[in-house]
């Protein structure tokens, strides 16, 4: 019997919360892009210390919805 190493990729999926906040005036386009944006960002900074991390693909944002505050 020969020794032998193996290794492991695993792919999850990580939902990144309370980005923003957008005034009213803001397109959806400017916010997905944005939205997209400083979730890679703040994987990045989370990762940085840590190099078995790594983002692959583009992050995607599924809704993006709008409502008026009340004072």
């Amino acid at each position: 019997m020969s020794d032998f190493t193996a290794s492991a990729r695993v792919r999850v999926t990580v939902e990144v919360m309370n980005l923003g906040p957008y005034v009213a005036e803001c397109k959806a386009e400017y916010i997905h892009d944005r939205a997209a944006s400083e979730a890679k960002q703040s994987l990045q900074t989370l990762f940085s210390t840590n190099h078995r991390f790594r983002i692959v693909g583009e992050p995607e944002v599924e809704i993006v919805s709008q409502r008026k505050v009340k004072p």
